[in-house]
């Protein structure tokens, strides 16, 4: 009788601590959760893919501005030769 009454006292604290423990766990409640409704990070994406796209076509503006500088002076090169050859 008296092991029983050693082992009960102690069963009953096993099983206590899990449910404070629970309590100090406990989630807070929030709509979003842990990972939530990542707003800000779809925010940041779409931010750095316009940035990426602004970018790329500057690059592709730059070269067809250089293309077009290159294509005027070999025009303006044929366009003097053909003058000085007409005016011989």
């Amino acid at each position: 009788m008296s092991a029983i009454r050693a082992i009960r006292p102690a069963r009953l604290t096993a099983l206590r601590a899990p449910i404070m423990f629970s309590r100090n766990y406990a989630p807070d409640v929030r709509p979003e959760g842990t990972t939530g409704t990542s707003k800000g990070f779809r925010d940041r994406e779409n931010a750095e893919e316009g940035q990426y796209i602004r970018r790329r076509e500057q690059e592709r503006l730059k070269e067809a501005k250089e293309k077009l500088e290159k294509a005027q002076a070999e025009y303006d090169a044929a366009h003097k030769d053909a003058n000085k050859e007409g005016s011989k």
